[in-house]
Formats: structure tokens, C-alpha cells, sequence
């Protein structure tokens, strides 16, 4: 696996662990933020809590007062969801032969968009032609952060058919699909 590849997956996976660690519902699955809800219903439950998962990771850590200076605070361990273990699952999938067929499958059917998004950022590594038709597929998918994954992979290509479809994009109502897929084509 590239090293390109490796961050991706890192990345995707911890974003995904924040989203369901942060405990609401409009950061884990199908949700208002993943149906394109206007603005206001993507705000943070909490002050300053995120509603996009990739910015739990930017988040300041802070310690408890009571803590030792020398000694961080460290996060509860816990065990990993059925959708966090799927997730993790999906991202160690060999995205050729057999992996890639159903990479591909969970990529359109999969009823969590964040199984989908990961079997998304997993397709990127495939060398296989097959996996560029699967991307392109990917966005159209309901959820935002599927199709914005979708442009992730799609801007590493040199496709046709992919560049295609991220000049579609540009035309999408999200701005932040809009954004991503103008940024891609200027790559």
C-alpha cells in the first residue's frame, strides 16, 4: 500500500471513530447532515462540538485541572461499534479481485454511509479499471461525505470519464461538493 493510501485510510478511519465517538447522530450514519439538511441543522448539539468529523480531530486537546501535568489525560477505552468494526473492516479489504467486487457492492448498497464512505477511500488504491466506474457511481450517492470521498479518489485520476463527473459536481446545490470537486479539477 502507498504511503498516500495509508494516510487516506488513517485518516478516514479516525475521522470515522470521532464521528461515532462524538455521539451525535448527525456525524455516524444516515442523517440531516448526510441527506444535504440546510446549514443550520448540520450546527453543532454542543458548543463546540463538530459537526463535520474530520474537524474532531482538530479539536485542542485540554486536560482536567486535576490531572497531573506530567501525565495526559487519556480517553476512556472502549470497545469499537458494530459500524466502527465494519468500517475498520472495510478499509483492510484488498481493492483487487474478490476485494474489489465487493468493495465495489458495499460501495452502493451498504445501508451506513460511513461503511460506504470507507469502501469509497478503499477503492482508491485498486488498479483495476473497474474500481474508476465504481467511483464515478460513488458520486451520486445520497450522503455528502460519500460523494465528497468519491472526489477525493477521482482527483488522483487521470480518467476521462472521472473528470467528467467532477465537472458534473460543480454544479451540485452543496457547496462543499462544489468546492471540492472545483479544487480537484484544478489539480
Amino acid at each position: 500500500m502507498s504511503t498516500r493510501a495509508a494516510a487516506i485510510r488513517t485518516l478516514a478511519c479516525a475521522a470515522s471513530l470521532a464521528a461515532f465517538a462524538c455521539g451525535d447522530a448527525r456525524c455516524g450514519g444516515e442523517s440531516a447532515h448526510d441527506a444535504a439538511a440546510p446549514a443550520e441543522a448540520n450546527a453543532p448539539a454542543e458548543a463546540g462540538a463538530p459537526a463535520d468529523p474530520a474537524a474532531a480531530l482538530e479539536l485542542p486537546i485540554t486536560h482536567s485541572s486535576s490531572a497531573p501535568e506530567s501525565a495526559p489525560a487519556s480517553a476512556p477505552s472502549r470497545e469499537l461499534t458494530e459500524a466502527e468494526e465494519r468500517v475498520a473492516e472495510v478499509l483492510d479489504t484488498d481493492p483487487e479481485g474478490a476485494g474489489l467486487d465487493a468493495l465495489m457492492r458495499i460501495s452502493r448498497e451498504d445501508p451506513d454511509a460511513s461503511v460506504r464512505e470507507a469502501a469509497v477511500i478503499a477503492l482508491g488504491d485498486s488498479e483495476d479499471d473497474r474500481a474508476i466506474d465504481a467511483l464515478i457511481a460513488a458520486t451520486e450517492d445520497r450522503a455528502p461525505r460519500v460523494v465528497l470521498a468519491a472526489i477525493d479518489q477521482l482527483s488522483w485520476s487521470d480518467d476521462r470519464q472521472g473528470r467528467d463527473a467532477l465537472e458534473r459536481l460543480t454544479h451540485s446545490q452543496d457547496a462543499e461538493i462544489v468546492a471540492a470537486a472545483e479544487e480537484a479539477l484544478a489539480d
